[in-house]
């Protein structure tokens, strides 16, 4: 074979391998979206309190910035177990944004902004806004959170915050690799 048809073939063959390791790449944002954000919005947007409970390892450590405090699994999940349970509670969809993703084949570090909604008994429209720092550990083939720590940082996280993170979907600005 000549070399100028050696050539086109690498070449085809490179840009197959990229193509491959883009798609991929996609792949594993997506899963780690789809298991940590997506189910964490579901939970709160139908009080979903065994979807809430799944997406955490049994190990998880969560601190709470505001609150000074460090809890456990059992007792931070019991809290919104007993939240949730309340009749007339009603369902506060959170949102979230991300300014930075570190990942490796077992643990993600997610740092980014939470926005909750709320519809007070007036019908009106009220937001709480916070930061964020997860690690996420694979168990069993899905993304767990593993540690949680929150924080509105004494009330300075606000839309502004919010609107500077980046959507979810936009992996290739907050990806840091």
């Amino acid at each position: 074979m000549s070399k100028f048809k050696i050539i086109p073939v690498a070449l085809i063959t490179f840009l197959s391998f990229i193509q491959v390791a883009v798609a991929q790449e996609g792949a594993i944002h997506e899963k780690i979206n789809a298991d940590m954000y997506g189910n964490f919005s579901k939970a709160f947007k139908t009080l979903d309190y065994n979807l809430f409970a799944s997406i955490h390892s049994k190990e998880m450590i969560r601190i709470s910035g505001n609150g000074g405090k460090i809890e456990k699994a059992i007792v931070y999940l019991k809290g919104y177990q007993k939240r949730w349970n309340v009749p007339s509670k009603k369902p506060a969809p959170i949102d979230f944004r991300l300014f930075e993703r570190i990942y490796s084949n077992s643990l993600v570090s997610d740092r980014g902004i939470y926005r909750v909604t709320y519809i007070n008994d007036n019908n009106q429209t009220k937001y709480s806004y916070g930061q964020f720092h997860v690690v996420l550990k694979m168990e069993d083939g899905d993304w767990k959170i593993w540690i949680d720590y929150d924080s509105n940082e004494n009330k300075s996280i606000n839309k502004d915050s919010y609107d500077t993170a980046f959507s979810i979907s936009e992996y290739k600005k907050y990806w840091k690799h």
